[in-house]
C-alpha cells in the first residue's frame, strides 16, 4: 500500500509518501499549473497500487 500525506495549496501540493511494500519513501511538490500532480495520481492509479490519502483539509471536513 502507498500512504501519502499531502499539503494542498492553489497552486501547488506537497506530499510525503511511503510505499508499505517496498520501504520507498520520499518527499515532492507537484504543481497544478503544469500538470504535475495530475500525472502523479493518474500514474498511481495505472500501476494499480493499493493507497490512501491523506490531508488536514480532509480531516477538519470529517469532524463537522
Amino acid at each position: 500500500m502507498i500512504i501519502i500525506g499531502v499539503d494542498y495549496h492553489p497552486s501547488d501540493q506537497y506530499i510525503a509518501f511511503t510505499d508499505t511494500e517496498t520501504g520507498e519513501c520520499g518527499e515532492q511538490q507537484l504543481n497544478h499549473s503544469d500538470g504535475e500532480a495530475e500525472k502523479f495520481y493518474w500514474e498511481l492509479t495505472q500501476r494499480r497500487a493499493s493507497r490512501r490519502v491523506g490531508s488536514p483539509l480532509l480531516r477538519r471536513r470529517a469532524n463537522r
